[in-house]
């Protein structure tokens, strides 16, 4: 017995197969090796390109965080340079230290600058506020009407604040050549880091603590 393969034998064969059915095999054969290519292939890929769009959307939200807070930072930056140049500008007006030499230099300037002559430059006790100090202060002066009001304006041009009170005005000499002479209180201003502690109301008397109270009903 011979065993063996002949190629003109399995051709005869295969012509004589009905030709609908070789096309169902080949339809077959086709698509298995679609499907094998789509499961093997393109499935993975499909995967892989899908976690790359879920992977880009989380970095495209995690890019505008950060651009978001790229932007606040900025404007948080802006602020606090603006902060800065105000507490600056209010520093110059409002000081920290009371520093009552450069005080009187700077009131004895706008009167030299004004022709006001200041009689007397007396400070008073300094009360405190709840964030600031006044430096409180009596002015007497001597000089004509413009002189005064040229050393009004003076004042309150100075950097540092302060306010003008309590006048006491008389005119002495000839209408045509009259001089005032007068006094008024002033007030200058100190910047306290740490705010006046209020002083705890005292005790009332005959008032008991709840220690004596206790200690008594002991005995």
């Amino acid at each position: 017995m011979r065993v063996g393969f002949e190629p003109k034998t399995l051709g005869k064969k295969i012509e004589k197969i009905p030709q609908k059915y070789i096309l169902i095999v080949m339809v077959v054969i086709v698509l298995a090796i679609l499907g094998a290519l789509y499961y093997f292939v393109m499935i993975p890929q499909l995967e892989t390109k899908s976690k790359l769009v879920q992977e880009y959307a989380k970095l495209q939200a995690e890019l505008k965080k950060l651009q978001d807070i790229k932007k606040n930072i900025d404007k948080h930056r802006k602020e606090y340079a603006q902060m800065q140049e105000l507490l600056q500008d209010v520093m110059r007006q409002l000081p920290e230290s009371k520093d009552l030499p450069n005080l009187l230099r700077s009131v004895t300037g706008v009167s030299e600058e004004t022709r006001l002559k200041i009689k007397q430059f007396e400070p008073k006790q300094i009360k405190n506020r709840d964030f600031y100090s006044e430096l409180p202060f009596d002015i007497k002066f001597q000089g004509k009407f413009g002189n005064l009001a040229s050393f009004l304006d003076g004042v309150r041009k100075l950097e540092r604040i302060i306010s003008i009170n309590n006048f006491s005005i008389e005119s002495k000499g000839p209408p045509n050549k009259a001089v005032l002479e007068g006094s008024c209180g002033a007030n200058a201003y100190v910047y306290l880091r740490e705010p006046v502690k209020k002083a705890e109301p005292a005790p009332k008397k005959g008032a008991k603590k709840a220690g004596d109270d206790a200690a008594s009903k002991k005995k």
